[in-house]
């Protein structure tokens, strides 16, 4: 239902791996094939949505079909169920094969029930791609509805193939209608964004668009939903629309929140938010690093060896969390963290790239070089600080 970049998360969808991703990235539930490589995942949700689907089903399969056996009448509901869950998985792998097609990175599809992510890294970089990667989805609903129709004129409806295929259809039909509504997180959204981003050259504002289009399409469905609660029998229902608005709502203001962010990066680069570093070996006591550093205005810690090559980064909160009466008998090298590759950033990188960077080996700090030569160590809690203000306080701790 919705094409999800790795690098910025659209829909707040959970990061796979383990199971056919990424090693070490935890999997969102169990691996049910591959698509050209990309793992596709079925989640736990998915079934117990597809349950619900299911038992919803008993009533009207017993009155559609009159003298019908119980069993039977499980098992035609059991077989709807699961090609209502084919069709949301055929729905994301069209969003897959489409950015494939183009060339880019698709790291994982998952469905979730009645949602669906597909992972894709980098973004379509034209208002074209991005319009045809939203499309494809629907478009495949779109298709199966289309050869359900043209199934039901050789298929008498009231027969018990018959009512699979018109459920089935009708199903295929409503998810092609709603993930076309112009609001994000629906792929409707998206093509509201490629819409605003032809016309007006910026992305970011085509993102805002659809997100304040998710804003009114959640707005619409809280509407009915309160309607059909307050109508007879349909309390269920409104409930689960209810639901539906809330969870649009919510992507929404993640996509508007992600926007913020994004809309200060540019400009914004590692070498200059490196702050100003203390070289020591690292069998210098701690309480004495930090009185040198005080001294000299540094305001981070690299360990480095009689070379003067940077081996640790001293770890803010780890000192922080340190008695101060401990700090003249710990060396700085017991409270650093080895600099892994992907503890090295360039001076120059920034932007999204920067960000990309960070995301790619979560650490409290990063050694900056240029030209190679170590020039600073950037501290997460300060990029944190430019970006987003507001979430200063989840990193308060670092240092």
């Amino acid at each position: 239902m919705a094409d999800q970049p790795h690098n910025v998360r659209r829909d707040g969808s959970t990061r796979t791996g383990g199971g056919g991703g990424d090693p070490g990235r935890r999997a969102p539930g169990m691996l049910i094939g591959r698509v050209r490589g990309v793992p596709v995942y079925l989640s736990p949700l998915a079934l117990v949505f597809a349950v619900i689907i299911g038992s919803l089903l008993i009533s009207p399969n017993r009155d559609r079909l009159p003298g019908v056996a119980d069993n039977r009448l499980y098992l035609l509901a059991a077989i709807t169920a699961a090609g209502f869950v084919a069709s949301l998985v055929a729905h994301e792998i069209g969003h897959c094969l489409t950015a494939l097609g183009f060339g880019l990175g698709v790291h994982a599809v998952t469905v979730h029930g009645f949602a669906g992510f597909t992972e894709i890294e980098p973004e379509p970089q034209t208002p074209a791609r991005e319009f045809l990667v939203a499309v494809a989805g629907p478009a495949v609903n779109g298709l199966l509805a289309g050869a359900g129709f043209a199934l039901m004129t050789v298929v008498d409806g009231y027969t018990q193939p018959g009512i699979v295929i018109l459920d089935l259809t009708m199903m295929n039909l409503a998810l092609c209608v709603f993930n076309l509504a112009p609001g994000l997180p629906l792929d409707g959204g998206r093509l509201v964004v490629a819409a605003v981003w032809g016309a007006s050259g910026d992305r970011l504002r085509g993102i805002r668009a659809g997100a304040y289009g998710g804003f009114a399409v959640a707005a619409a469905l809280a509407l009915w939903a309160l309607w059909a609660v307050l109508a007879p029998g349909s309390r269920f229902g409104g409930l689960w629309l209810l639901g539906l608005a809330v969870f649009i709502a919510v992507g929404a203001n993640q996509l508007l929140h992600q926007t913020r962010i994004r809309s200060r990066l540019p400009g914004l680069s590692a070498g200059r938010l490196a702050r100003r570093t203390l070289p020591v070996e690292g069998g210098v006591p701690l309480a004495e690093v930090l009185r040198r550093a005080r001294e000299s205005g540094a305001t981070a810690v690299a360990v480095v060896d009689r070379d003067g090559t940077p081996l640790k980064v001293m770890n803010g909160s780890a000192v922080d969390a340190l008695p101060e009466h401990r700090r003249p008998w710990m060396t700085v090298d017991e409270v650093s963290r080895t600099i892994s590759p992907g503890m090295v950033l360039a001076a120059e990188l920034e932007g999204e790239d920067l960000l990309a960077a960070v995301r790619s080996t979560p650490a409290s700090e990063y050694l900056v070089t240029q030209a190679g030569r170590p020039v600073g160590v950037l501290a997460t809690v300060d990029l944190v600080a430019r970006i987003d203000p507001g979430g200063i306080a989840g990193t308060a701790a670092q240092r």
